[in-house]
């Protein structure tokens, strides 16, 4: 992340509306409440240029900052937070992705990005395996490819490196900017929509159950299958890829806590 005291000015009311309409519909309730952000670096003057930047797209946001595993651990379990940016390059033994595998072995919500100068393949797949939902390069070329990989994770989508989601499956070039692709345009809606909806945020199969009041097994064989088939993939880490290539915003589920929906027939 370049120069990322040097930002551009702010956007307009509409655009900043705009961006808190996807995010209450992203976190699947339809409230003012701030988003609660934290950020995991251990680089101070990386750490406030970060803040800044989140600020601009993310005004209202209450940002919470952390230096070491210890530290960011302590904060998650301190109360929710919606969105964690987390860098797998701390100087210690412990870093970003050890702070992930917490979340997830805790069954937390919380949706875990990224942060990383290292752009190969394998570490972006580890990261998709162990629950993140996006991983954005801390040295991108300006400040405005940074901010609009945040808006991408602010507006619920998955952002993920050029040398993953280029031409090829995996090219190092990166790929012409995609028209987005709606979830109803590839015959996905009721509840295969709201699986790929915990998908993208990283849950695991038993977490997106208790969510959807079904069992286990019925996400992992019935709906998963769908969407891979859908995407033509044959793993949950591809299904991402494929969101992200194709620039695809997943809607909340419109109700929380409303009366379960009966399961839909899935075709086989």
């Amino acid at each position: 992340m370049s120069g990322c005291g040097q930002v551009s000015g702010p956007p307009s009311d509409k655009s900043r509306n705009g961006r808190r309409g996807a995010e209450r519909l992203r976190t699947g309730r339809m409230t003012d409440r701030p988003l609660d952000i934290l950020i995991l670096e251990d680089q101070g003057l990386v750490r406030a240029g970060m803040r800044e930047l989140i600020q601009i797209s993310e005004p209202h946001a209450r940002i919470h900052e952390a230096s070491s595993y210890t530290g960011a651990v302590a904060r998650l379990d301190a109360g929710p937070i919606d969105i964690a940016f987390l860098d797998i390059d701390l100087r210690a033994e412990k870093s970003g992705l050890d702070v992930l595998r917490h979340l997830r072995a805790r069954e937390t919500d919380t949706r875990a990005i990224m942060l990383s100068g290292r752009s190969d393949k394998e570490i972006v797949l580890e990261c998709l395996r162990e629950g993140a939902s996006g991983y954005i390069l801390k040295d991108m070329e300006s400040d405005g490819l940074f901010r609009r990989a945040l808006d991408t994770v602010f507006q619920g989508s998955v952002f993920l490196p050029a040398s993953v989601i280029g031409r090829g499956g995996f090219s190092p070039i990166a790929p012409t900017e995609p028209a987005p692709v709606s979830p109803e345009s590839l015959g996905i809606a009721g509840r295969s929509l709201e699986v790929l909806y915990w998908v993208c945020q990283g849950l695991p199969n038993k977490s997106i159950a208790r969510h959807m009041g079904i069992e286990e097994g019925t996400v992992r064989k019935d709906y998963l299958p769908k969407l891979f088939r859908i995407f033509k993939v044959v793993r949950r880490t591809e299904l991402l890829i494929e969101v992200s290539r194709r620039g695809m915003q997943i809607p909340a589920p419109a109700l929380v806590g409303a009366a379960v929906s009966p399961p839909e027939r899935i075709g086989r």
